[in-house]
């Protein structure tokens, strides 16, 4: 069983299925959630993406970014950068997608013999030496050999597994957001940014459509649910109605869109990412956030090396747990650290 519908989580169902397993996903969302910031795919998780066959796919998404642009209150441009000059020293392997187009590619890609349950999540996890039993919040009980929890930063499978997000959540400072608005139009294909001391904004259009991505400093967490939408909406407002340039009409609009993302920038750092027969891959135990711009890139990397060693030990998770953390966690430690660097 796969706990999650995102990057990680459909990556590591595609590879399974690849190399004779039989995954099942669980997705608490009624269906693939929209939304999210844009990302630079590129490296390792471009790499793999190939070997998927989703490069065609995936550059029919591609945001086209031609220019990143810093302006000013006026919206006069400060200074700028040739974003496609960037792309051909990468040999044009890289690509600016949303992350939820990159999941929808990934997603549409799936053998459609794999079983994908909607609407429902995990509430209990039991575990012994030959299996795992899981009771779903539907009133299900379902049993399989093995669990993988890739649902993300606010893992609930790693919460029931292995302790509260507390223990293992370095929060950096800064809380993010991003979303989509229909009635306001930004000229041409440039990444605009604007920032005043402790906020940037940032907006882009894309067919007919604009994104808006945020970024704020705290440096306390704030408290607030995180299923209560309203309320992490009137958070943004007040961060920043009053900060000049065209923030003020951006955030007017906040309220008839419907791909709202809000979360803080943290990492999750832990010693062991399996305990028995549960596993965790992408955000769930590896989190290099948002500073390290390689997150989702990153999800798919993992997923592949886990469903990799979990085929060359045949099916013994033991050997294939430790294996898949043996290589990829120096790796992922490194691209942390690195980010913790940038957070400064």
């Amino acid at each position: 069983l796969v706990s999650g519908a995102g990057i990680a989580g459909t990556s590591l169902a595609f590879w399974l299925k690849k190399s004779g397993f039989n995954p099942t996903i669980i997705e608490v969302a009624p269906k693939l959630r929209q939304g999210g910031y844009a990302i630079d795919f590129m490296g390792a998780g471009y790499d793999v993406a190939a070997k998927m066959g989703l490069i065609p796919s995936l550059e029919k998404v591609d945001l086209n970014i031609s220019k990143l642009s810093f302006v000013d209150a006026n919206n006069r441009e400060r200074g700028s950068m040739n974003y496609r000059k960037v792309k051909e020293l990468m040999h044009n392997r890289a690509l600016t997608l949303l992350r939820s187009d990159l999941a929808k590619v990934i997603y549409k890609s799936l053998d459609k013999d794999i079983e994908i349950i909607f609407g429902d999540s995990i509430k209990g996890i039991e575990q012994d030496d030959e299996k795992v039993v899981v009771h779903l919040q539907s009133g299900l009980t379902r049993t399989f050999d093995l669990l993988v929890g890739a649902d993300g930063l606010h893992s609930n499978v790693r919460n029931l597994v292995f302790g509260n997000e507390s223990l293992f959540e370095k929060y950096y400072g800064y809380y993010t957001s991003s979303f989509t608005l229909d009635n306001f139009s930004y000229p041409g294909s440039t990444f605009s940014m604007y920032n005043v001391p402790y906020k940037q904004v940032a907006v882009y259009s894309y067919n007919h459509k604009t994104i808006a991505f945020f970024i704020f400093t705290s440096p306390q967490k704030l408290s607030y649910s995180h299923h209560d939408i309203a309320e992490q909406k009137q958070i943004l407002k007040k961060e920043f109605i009053n900060s000049g340039w065209k923030c003020r009409e951006l955030v007017s609009q906040i309220e008839s869109t419907a791909d709202f993302y809000f979360d803080s920038i943290s990492q999750i750092k832990m010693e062991n990412w399996s305990k028995g027969r549960v596993a965790l891959v992408g955000d769930a135990c590896y989190c290099p956030s948002l500073l390290s711009g390689k997150g989702s890139t990153l999800a798919i990397v993992g997923a592949y090396i886990l469903a990799g060693e979990l085929k060359q030990a045949n099916g013994n998770y033991q050997t294939a747990f430790q294996q898949y953390q043996n290589i990829f966690k120096p790796f992922m430690s490194k691209k942390q650290k690195a980010a913790q660097g940038f957070a400064k």
